[in-house]
């Protein structure tokens, strides 16, 4: 009899619910605004794990709503309005997966949300204490003078091809490289990873930041006395391009070949070097009495090369800000620099004071140059 009379009250509910949507004005089934995602764990659906909506609008971030996936990798999202690129309106999703944090593409318009939204995680690659051999994509060196001796920016594109997400073990770190003698004032971890994540130490730029399958930036910004100094080269590295702005002594790089001059706009020229495939261990730049000429194949093969910057970055003097700016290309990516900062952080469970309050500094430099951007 109870059964009889439960199975009755189910079905009533199951008819009222069909009621109240059939009869549900058209503008407000219109309203609703759907994500539908499914998570994978490299080419394999997940069955486990928590996916969290995030909110990206006018220089803030925030979580909105957080779902377990579904056998089948699945899950869904109400969200509270269509996303709208003229106001900077965006959503996106996150999920942690052995300690390490991976984002879905951001969502910038309804239209996006027409197909099923993916979000990818990879099992992780312990390195060895001193790091991986990650690939070196790519590398640009600019140098600009200035009233005390010359400030280089340096940009490291690393490329991962493993597969999976290295991460490194306890007291250890997952990438390192060696810095030029003599630098000062270094700064780093303006990329695209939290300055927690990279510091320089014993003349070496040290990563301890997880490196997900595909790209990764790091930036390192120096000075320097001397322009001729010797730059440490990965063997292998695959592209080195030194661009350095004039007026400069007249100057030739051991290891590399004169390209070209190159003027980003007006009164702004820099003469460029580049070289593939190095061998290493250093580039030298040295003076010389005239630059070289290009060679023909360099030339050719340039034509078929990006800059990951070139264009864009390094157009005059600019400030730390503006560089990262131009790299993640819109305060956008500054925001899912923010969310993925809170997340980490949120993670460790809020970790220690000293913690705590660089997390909070970084985040506030965060939001500080997402104001200046805005």
């Amino acid at each position: 009899m109870i059964k009889d009379v439960a199975k009755a009250c189910s079905d009533i509910g199951i008819v009222t619910m069909f009621l109240i949507v059939l009869f549900m004005p058209p503008e407000v089934l219109a309203q609703q605004v759907i994500m539908r995602g499914t998570a994978f764990l490299g080419d394999t659906a997940m069955s486990d794990g928590t996916v969290v909506l995030h909110h990206l609008t006018q220089g803030t971030q925030g979580e909105l709503d957080s779902t377990k996936l579904g056998r089948d990798g699945a899950f869904r999202f109400s969200l509270p309005r269509e996303p709208d690129p003229i106001l900077s309106d965006i959503f996106f999703a996150s999920i942690r997966h052995n300690g390490v944090l991976y984002f879905g593409p951001m969502i910038r318009s309804a239209e996006e949300l027409d197909s099923v939204y993916r979000v990818s995680v990879y099992d992780t690659l312990v390195a060895r204490p001193e790091g991986f051999p990650v690939a070196i994509q790519s590398r640009s060196v600019f140098i600009e003078p200035d009233s005390s001796g010359w400030r280089v920016t340096d940009l490291f594109e690393l490329r991962n091809d493993e597969g999976q997400t290295i991460v490194a073990r306890p007291g250890g770190d997952t990438w390192r490289h060696r810095m030029p003698v003599g630098i000062r004032s270094v700064e780093v971890g303006e990329g695209e990873v939290s300055a927690d994540a990279v510091r320089y130490q014993n003349g070496e730029v040290i990563a301890k930041a997880a490196l997900p399958p595909g790209g990764r930036l790091f930036v390192v910004r120096y000075e320097v006395d001397s322009l001729f100094m010797s730059l440490p080269v990965r063997a292998g590295t695959e592209r080195l391009d030194v661009l350095i702005r004039e007026p400069a002594p007249t100057v030739a790089i051991d290891g590399l070949d004169f390209i070209e001059r190159q003027e980003f706009e007006p009164g702004s020229t820099y003469r460029r070097f580049a070289g593939a495939d190095l061998l290493g261990p250093v580039v030298t730049i040295v003076k010389t009495e005239e630059v070289r000429s290009p060679h023909v194949e360099w030339v050719a093969v340039l034509l078929g090369l990006t800059l990951v910057v070139v264009g864009s970055i390094v157009l005059r003097p600019r400030s730390p800000n503006e560089l990262v700016a131009l790299r993640v290309e819109s305060r956008q990516q500054l925001m899912l620099e923010v969310a993925r900062l809170d997340e980490d952080f949120d993670g460790r469970g809020g970790g220690s004071e000293s913690e705590r309050k660089s997390y909070e500094r970084r985040r506030a430099e965060l939001l500080r140059t997402i104001r200046e951007l805005s």
